[in-house]
């Protein structure tokens, strides 16, 4: 198990702690485990199968000729606009991200990707910035954060200069 799991589990133990000593009912800290589970876990299943759908389906020759080291500044912008278009959450995000590490791209186009996704999420976009917060809003934010992935990743092409990166992908 990873850092995240225990980080994760440190902090549900905390929770637990505090319910206890401030003598919570636990009926409805049950019925919310459940039905966050009933709305989660069918999720989780679906994403996890089209995570290693898309591990194998996408070509690693491709990736690796647009989004590794020797594509450059190319790089950066297709890893930019990559992420603009992963319509999913980040079970996916940064399983397709995995898959593009393992076919050879370059840790700044793995940031650039990242960043891009983060901030520019098609989904929450449109299911989320556009209804509840309006065009002229989306459109300043998009505006003002366009050079964010960019500069993310020419920061790490910086760095990579300097100093050596460590593997994208943790050996197992």
């Amino acid at each position: 198990m990873n850092i995240g799991f225990w980080a994760l589990f440190g902090v549900l133990v905390v929770l637990l702690l505090i319910a206890i000593l401030r003598r919570e009912p636990p009926g409805p800290i049950l019925k919310r485990l459940i039905e966050q589970t009933a709305k989660l876990f069918p999720r989780m299943v679906c994403a996890l199968i089209a995570a290693g759908f898309v591990a194998e389906l996408l070509p690693k020759e491709t990736i690796s000729q647009y989004l590794g080291a020797d594509a450059g500044v190319l790089a950066l912008l297709v890893a930019a606009v990559t992420g603009l278009f992963i319509p999913a959450g980040p079970v996916i995000a940064f399983a397709v991200a995995a898959v593009f590490a393992k076919a050879g791209a370059s840790t700044p186009a793995l940031i650039t990707f990242i960043t891009s996704w983060s901030i520019y999420a098609t989904h929450r976009i449109l299911i989320f910035e556009l209804p509840l917060l309006g065009p002229s809003f989306l459109r300043l934010r998009a505006i003002s954060a366009l050079a964010v992935p960019f500069l993310a990743g020419l920061i790490a092409m910086l760095i990579g200069l300097i100093t050596q990166f460590g593997t994208p992908v943790p050996s197992l």
